[in-house]
């Protein structure tokens, strides 16, 4: 049997290598149309900003050891132009054709470039490969580049502004969205943006680049920017021309159409990676899910199928993280416009704390959200912070590729000690205080619903010290301390927002008040850390 996979990626790579150690004595070739072969590209932008020395440390196996390892072979710069499906045939660009008895689209993904004027200009970039970084550092230092204009700020512009502002770069960020990290719900992406702007990074959101004129920008807002280099980094696109040519169905997404074992419409031939569409675990629906670790596993499906086995490819939960400076952003499952959209009902709430012990030196604050359902399943979560986003994000993703629920959040178990967690973790005050509000027990408040709303009263429950030194607009001082003894002063004809620093004391208070009768308290979620924080970014703009 011969195995043909186009594209040397992620998933083309693990297919091959996967399906040799299941079968010594299939054929495998590999055809790329590039010079680059298995190229980490989610280590680009480290290229860029110097992180990352060698490009060589970019490289997997080389063309070489694939031949000598895995007796794979490996053809650079063989570009197919048609497959002929029915005589099993791969037409290449100016070489002789190839044929195959199962072929494997592994074609990936393609970096969008609008069609603005002058987008073509020889100092506009896209980040596609190692060959673009090198171009982009020539570029910058020949020409004496100091101002740099990122269209689009997603991970890929978030992760180029970090690396050109270490490299001494002044950096603007354009966004056509309301707000930058289109996977994170606004006011989690406020808090990004505050430390963006605190980095040096000029954001310019709500708007679009209309024309580009040698170095100058003009917006859709009528603005212009200056710039010396450009870099377009406006999302991708699954890579289906020539799955099109073949007539291999397409999903409504754009993406390749596979079933359970990653086949196509036709049996003897299978996709894996960028350019397919993935069932979603929590809307049951297909999507595009671009994801370096997701392209392994399909490519583990796809070599395992063709070798006799049955293993299939589960349902999914989308899930991301990026570094930024020392922050960490990251977001699994459902945001609040995607669960509008689907239209699921669902419940929020926000929570800071640490991330261990705050009595150890280099403990910081994290701040996550939730969504779940009025049946307790986590239907999505985000997180930002210095350390501990990404194990927090990750346990919560476990749970929700296992159908888990808040009380699973309540309940889950950690290897503690003071310098790795706390005794109670954020993870486990996140699923208490999910439990409180479906058993009616606390609602929470949040920063739109409170700011600049004089139908409401509220309640600083923190000391005076505190409150005199700063408090939120129209709020009144009851602590903690004394709020059993204040009933008198708290009504029950009209809503009652409590806060403190971050929620936890506010939460206890609320508490009080529901056991002594009180059915309209609600708690601020985030407290008044994260109420700041949204005031800042709105005060950006």
């Amino acid at each position: 049997m011969k195995v043909v996979i186009i594209g040397g990626g992620a998933a083309g790579i693990n297919t091959a290598t996967r399906l040799r150690r299941l079968d010594e004595n299939v054929e495998i070739v590999v055809l790329e149309k590039s010079d680059e072969f298995a190229i980490s590209t989610c280590g680009l932008t480290y290229y860029l900003s110097g992180v990352v020395k060698d490009p060589e440390a970019l490289e997997g196996p080389t063309v070489e050891k694939m031949k000598q390892r895995y007796n794979i072979d490996v053809r650079l710069n063989h570009e197919v132009l048609l497959i002929n499906r029915k005589e099993k045939t791969i037409r290449l660009k100016e070489r002789e054709d190839e044929t195959y008895d199962k072929l494997v689209l592994a074609t990936g993904a393609l970096q969008l470039r609008p069609d603005i004027p002058g987008i073509l200009s020889e100092n506009i970039f896209t980040i596609r490969n190692i060959l673009s970084i090198a171009r982009i550092k020539d570029y910058i230092k020949y020409n004496y580049a100091k101002e740099i204009l990122i269209v689009g700020g997603g991970y890929i512009g978030v992760e180029a502004a970090e690396a050109l502002v270490l490299t001494g770069m002044k950096v603007n960020i354009i966004e056509a969205s309301p707000h930058i990290i289109p996977g994170l719900d606004e006011d989690m992406a406020k808090v990004v943006e505050n430390r963006v702007r605190a980095n040096g990074i000029k954001l310019w959101l709500n708007q679009r680049v209309t024309s580009f004129n040698n170095d100058k920008a003009t917006l859709s807002t009528g603005g212009n920017i200056n710039f010396d280099l450009a870099i377009i980094a406006t999302g991708v696109k699954p890579d289906v021309q020539i799955p099109v040519l073949a007539d291999i169905e397409i999903g409504e997404n754009g993406g390749i159409k596979v079933n359970e074992y990653m086949q196509t419409n036709d049996g003897d031939i299978y996709a894996a990676g960028d350019n397919v569409e993935l069932t979603n675990l929590l809307t049951g629906k297909e999507q595009m899910i671009p994801n370096a670790m997701l392209a392994v596993k399909e490519a583990r499906v796809v070599a395992a199928h063709i070798a006799g086995e049955r293993s299939a490819m589960e349902p999914v939960v989308p899930a991301s993280i990026l570094p930024f400076f020392d922050y960490s952003i990251g977001y699994i499952g459902l945001n609040e416009k995607m669960l509008e959209q689907q239209k699921i009902k669902y419940q929020k709430l926000h929570i800071y704390d640490y991330d261990f012990s705050a009595y150890l030196p280099g403990s910081s604050q994290m701040l996550l959200k939730i969504m779940f359902a009025e049946d307790g399943r986590i239907l999505g979560a985000q997180g930002v912070g210095e350390c501990g986003v990404d194990k927090r994000l990750d346990i919560i993703l476990t749970l929700m590729q296992k159908h888990g629920t808040v009380k699973d959040l309540v309940e889950n178990l950690y290897c503690y000690a003071p310098p790795y967690s706390t005794g109670k973790d954020i993870i486990n005050n996140l699923g208490s205080a999910a439990e409180s509000v479906l058993n009616k027990q606390i609602k929470f408040a949040f920063y739109d619903e409170v700011k600049d709303n004089n139908e409401v009263m509220i309640i600083d429950v923190r000391s005076k010290e505190m409150f005199d030194n700063k408090h939120l607009p129209n709020a009144i001082n009851i602590p903690i301390e004394v709020i059993r003894s204040s009933l008198e002063s708290i009504p029950h004809d009209k809503n009652v927002v409590l806060y403190c620093n971050r929620g936890r004391s506010a939460y206890t208070a609320a508490f009080i008040l529901h056991n002594r009768g009180f059915d309209n308290i609600y708690v601020l979620s985030g407290g008044a850390e994260l109420y700041w924080e949204l005031e800042k970014a709105d005060s950006a703009k």
